[in-house]
Parts: structure tokens; C-alpha cells; sequence
């Protein structure tokens, strides 16, 4: 792979970074406009706050150095053993899982860096960064190897122990994953149940001294077994009321990897050099996350939607891989007397990888964005013990925190897909020689294809999202509201926009008169299709309007015309299907 700054070398990203992020938002909404944490430093010296910014170009110098310095280790250190560990593969021996030694002495090297913990609260002695900057660790890290970037991520998710755990917890499972001590597993699916987690069988027993016992079994359980000597924490959902007694009988537990029996990994078509495990609970001791009960409608919401997110940034991360290594290669291939990147089909190739990995960060971006202007307010409202009642009515997270779950299925969907269909182009553009394993491509293209199925498949947040788009469609739906908001901000919107827009209102229109639910769901991927590409090209012609003055304004005008005629006529397809549906 290209070695290589991979935030300075991505002039988009940095475009991104500059222009196109209103940054004073992000900053007031994480550190609160009071800026809490640096107030708490000043006040108690606590080194774990110590790098809490004071003020919003404190906080902005503080995210470009962070992402400098990622892209400088993914890079130069991460890409250039990732072809290494994809082909040494991972190998099952007697109950343990052994990784190549390249996997381990990475991990170790990014554990001195200090910037493993991105998404951890201050408290827990993580970085604290908001979604956004998450967002753009995600897409600097799957640039880099997919498989790593999983590893790092899932260790994130010990911000919902920071978030909800006991001090304790915090201590004993937080704190040692912001160090990199302990990786972090989200043990949700079982054999006979996938995304059907109301119908989750593995049980949790409560002993007399207040603990637990977990019985049964998890599969496709991602980092399960830890990473070499390094244990992982498996936030484990489990069943402590009846059998039958769907979401309100679900908890969430933290059961150490040394509790668990990991009955073999898979033998997977992409992602080697990451685990995916089976683990097997037999009186596994345990600790309750929380409260019992709320282990679907809580704990495992915040999970999923973090995960979710970064499923997201993985799709224009992969993407933009794809996009340089393609680069690269067609400025030095020579056929019929000339690089191949000026034989028009090819030429048309990578500038259709490069808008799409543009449209995906824009709907990422703002996704993360969302997120940013309610969850941390909201995480500041359950630390000072504020009922749920009351939280939930908190104007903020109410109006953002819908949003969000409208969004984070759209975004995980959509970019998930067209990252695939990116990595499929990047084969294309390289000919048989992307066939072969001689090119990082074809690792891309393997490792791209996961990314439509875990964090729920496509056909799940289709589901997901399809009734919150067309209830959020309605003449005062939030949705709708939301929509015009960005439509506002667009100095000249095109014809194209208004003709999605239009072909939006006679989808939604048609899909609301079939009467099957069976054939809704059959042509409802159409709809949600339709809105994904609508609020990219709404992104795409907002962010013209702040690249005016830069250097990339033509090529972006172009990049938007071309990714708006081609998101208009799949709309009129999409019409044309639903419309015909029965």
C-alpha cells in the first residue's frame, strides 16, 4: 500500500477538516459551553483531564494534531503490514487463538501512541473526542487496514461502560481498555439468533452474593478472544427474566475473556487478521451493566449505534484506499501509448470513486454531527443523576436524539453499500492484475463486503428506517423539517435536487397506498435508496456554497453535478419500481 500521511496526503479529508466542519458547534456541544472538563482539571489537577481543551482553537489544535499524528501511524506503519497479516491469518490451538506476531507488535505500537482511546470519557482516562472526530479516526483507520480498525473501535465501545457502569466498573474495565490493556467485545448474536435479539436464549443467574452466572452461547462475536496477551471485556447480553419475555427481560453484562471458552474462530472470505469467535459461557461469573432489564433498549442501543457510526466512516475510510491505491496505479500503467487514467472509461471510474467517497463523508460527517449536538448533553444530564423521565424530555436530546435514529441506519446502510461497490470499481480499474492477491485491492474488496452485514445487515436498517422516514415525511414530520433546514442553507439548488426532491414526495406518496406489508418491505430498499442519495446531494450542494473561495471549488461543482445526474436517474428507477409494485 501507499506509505503515506494518511490525513495530510487526503487533500479531501483535510477539506473536510478546514471548510466543511462547523467546528465552534461540535466543540460547545462536547465540552459543554462552560467547558466542564478543563474547569474540573484547573479545579482538582486530576491528570486524566488534562488535555481538556480551555477553549473552541484550543480544542480545534488539538483534534488536527491528534489526526496528524493517526495519519502519520496508519499510514507508514499499519498499511504497510497489512498485506502481512491478511495472509498469515489468524489459527485456532487448543481453546486460544494465535496471532501473527506483525498483529501484536502493531497493536503495541499504537498503544504508546496514546490515541487508542478516542472515543473514552475523560473520566474513564480516554481522549473524550466528539463523534465527528471519531468519525475521521475511522476513515483514517480503514484506509489503513480495515481489520485493525475493528479492533480499535470495538475497544471504544468501553465508553458505554464510562457511561453507565459503576465507578468500579469504570476502574476496573474503562480505564484498563483506555490504556490498552484490555480490548472490548460486543457479545450480542447467538447461533439461532442474529439480529432477532428480543429472542436472545443465553441466561443470567443471580447468586446470593449479588453476582452472576451466564450460560450459553455467542457466535460471530468480533475480538472475543482478546488480542494475544491482551484479554478483552465482552459486553454480553442475557437473558435475566423469563425465557419468553422478550426485550424487558434482557440485560447487559461485562464477563472478562479468562470467564469464556472460545470453541473456534471462522475461516472468513475478508477480514483475516480479525477474530470472529464462538464463545461459550458455562457459569461464567459476570457483572451487571446498569440495571436489569434495559439490556436491549438501553446498553445495547448506545452499542449499536456507536458501532454503527463507525460501520459508517469504514465505508468512505475503505473507499478512499481504494480510490489511491487505483490512482496510483492508472498514472503508471501504460496501454495504447498513454496512462490508462486518461482513457476516458477509466478516467470516469476514479472520479466516480472519488464523489462517492465525497457523498459518504458528507452523510457521515453530519451524522456525527447530530450526534454531537445532543449525546454529550445527554451523557452530562445521567451523571447528575437526572431521571430518565426527565432527560428523555430535555428538549435537545428529544429533537436530536430522533434525528439520530432516523439517520445512523440511513448512513450505515448507504455508505456501507456504496463502499462495497467502490472497492468493486477498484478492482475493475486495476484489470486482472486486481484479480490476483498482488494488489492490496483485492483485500479491499474482501474486507469491504463485511461491512454490509455486521452492525445489522442492510435489509435490517432498511426496516429500521423505512417507517421513521415515511412517519418523518409527513407535513410536520421532524424529517421533513430537517430536510428543509439543509435545503435552506443552499444558495441555488438545481434542477437535479428539485427533481429528487419531487421524486421523493411521489415515492413516498405511492409506498404509503400498498396495502401488503409484504410488498412494502419488498420494494421499501427503493425508498430508502431515494432519501440516502436526496440528503447527499442536499450535502453536496451545501458544501459548495463553503468551498467557494478554495482551490477545489471546480472540481467539486463538477464532482456534485456528475453524483447528482446519477442520483436522479436511479430515483426515477426507484419510482419506477415502487409505483409498479403490485
Amino acid at each position: 500500500m501507499i506509505a503515506n500521511n494518511y490525513f495530510t496526503d487526503d487533500e479531501d479529508l483535510k477539506l473536510f477538516f478546514e471548510h466543511l466542519i462547523d467546528w465552534p458547534s461540535i466543540v460547545k456541544s462536547t465540552e459543554g459551553e462552560e467547558f466542564f472538563d478543563y474547569k474540573h482539571y484547573q479545579k482538582t489537577a486530576d491528570p486524566r483531564f488534562e488535555m481538556a481543551p480551555s477553549n473552541v482553537q484550543e480544542a480545534i489544535d488539538l483534534y488536527r494534531s491528534s489526526l496528524e499524528s493517526l495519519g502519520e501511524f496508519f499510514g507508514k506503519e499499519v498499511s504497510q503490514v497489512s498485506q502481512t497479516m491478511d495472509k498469515k491469518h489468524l489459527r485456532y490451538e487448543n481453546g486460544k487463538v494465535i496471532f501473527p506476531d506483525e498483529t501484536i507488535s502493531i497493536y503495541e505500537k499504537f498503544r504508546e501512541t496514546g490515541l487508542m482511546s478516542y472515543s473514552i470519557s475523560r473520566e474513564a482516562g480516554g481522549l473524550a473526542l466528539p463523534a465527528t472526530v471519531g468519525a475521521f479516526f475511522v476513515m483514517i483507520m480503514a484506509r489503513g487496514d480495515v481489520s485493525f480498525c475493528m479492533t480499535i473501535t470495538l475497544l471504544n465501545l468501553a465508553q458505554i461502560v464510562a457511561r453507565f457502569g459503576t465507578k468500579k466498573q469504570i476502574e476496573e474495565f474503562a480505564a484498563k481498555a483506555a490504556l490498552g490493556e484490555t480490548l472490548f467485545a460486543m457479545a450480542l448474536t447467538e447461533p439461532d439468533f442474529g439480529s432477532d435479539l428480543n429472542n436472545v436464549r443465553t441466561t443470567a443467574t443471580k447468586t446470593e452474593n449479588g453476582s452472576y452466572r451466564i450460560n450459553g452461547t455467542k457466535r460471530f462475536i468480533s475480538q472475543g478472544c482478546g488480542l494475544g496477551p491482551y484479554p478483552s471485556s465482552l459486553l454480553t447480553l442475557a437473558r435475566t427474566g423469563k425465557q419468553n419475555g422478550g426485550a424487558r427481560g434482557l440485560s447487559v453484562f461485562l464477563v472478562k475473556s479468562s470467564e469464556v471458552n472460545v470453541a473456534g474462530i471462522e475461516t472468513k472470505m475478508g477480514i483475516h487478521a480479525s477474530p470472529t469467535c464462538e464463545i461459550v459461557y458455562e457459569n461464567s461469573s459476570a457483572e451487571l451493566l446498569g440495571e436489569e432489564g434495559l439490556g436491549l433498549t438501553r446498553y445495547t442501543a448506545g452499542m449499536t449505534n456507536f458501532m454503527r457510526l463507525g460501520s459508517a466512516a469504514g465505508g468512505p475510510g475503505g473507499g478512499a484506499g481504494g480510490f489511491y491505491e487505483c490512482k496510483k496505479y492508472a498514472e503508471e500503467r501504460i496501454q495504447f501509448g498513454k496512462p490508462i487514467s486518461e482513457i476516458p472509461a477509466v478516467s470516469e471510474m476514479l472520479h466516480k470513486i472519488q464523489r462517492e467517497v465525497n457523498a459518504m463523508r458528507l452523510l457521515t460527517f453530519e451524522i456525527a454531527r447530530v450526534v454531537d449536538l445532543y449525546q454529550h448533553h445527554q451523557v452530562r444530564l445521567e451523571k447528575s443523576d437526572k431521571e430518565d423521565r426527565e432527560i428523555r424530555k430535555d428538549e435537545r436530546v428529544k429533537t436530536w436524539g430522533n434525528l439520530a435514529s432516523i439517520l445512523t441506519p440511513i448512513a450505515k446502510y448507504y455508505c456501507s453499500e456504496e463502499a462495497h461497490k467502490c472497492a468493486n470499481l477498484a478492482i475493475q480499474i486495476h484489470g486482472g492484475a486486481g484479480y490476483t492477491e498482488d494488489y492490496d485491492v483485492s483485500r479491499m474488496f474482501r474486507d469491504s463486503r463485511i461491512n454490509t452485514i455486521y452492525e445489522g445487515t442492510s435489509q435490517i436498517h432498511v426496516r429500521i428506517a423505512t417507517g421513521a422516514i415515511i412517519a418523518g415525511m409527513t407535513a410536520d414530520g421532524n424529517f421533513r423539517k430537517y430536510l428543509e433546514s439543509i435545503r435552506k442553507e443552499v444558495i441555488e439548488p438545481s434542477k437535479f435536487l428539485t427533481e429528487q426532491y419531487n421524486l421523493l414526495e411521489i415515492a413516498i406518496a405511492h409506498f404509503r397506498l400498498i396495502g401488503k406489508d409484504d410488498t412494502k418491505e419488498r420494494v421499501a430498499e427503493n425508498l430508502m435508496i431515494m432519501t440516502a442519495r436526496y440528503l447527499c446531494s442536499l450535502l453536496y450542494e451545501r458544501a459548495l456554497t463553503k468551498l467557494r473561495q478554495t482551490d477545489s471549488f471546480d472540481r467539486w461543482t463538477k464532482d456534485c453535478r456528475a453524483y447528482l445526474i446519477d442520483s436522479t436517474a436511479i430515483s426515477k428507477a426507484c419510482v419506477y419500481r415502487i409505483e409498479n409494485a403490485e
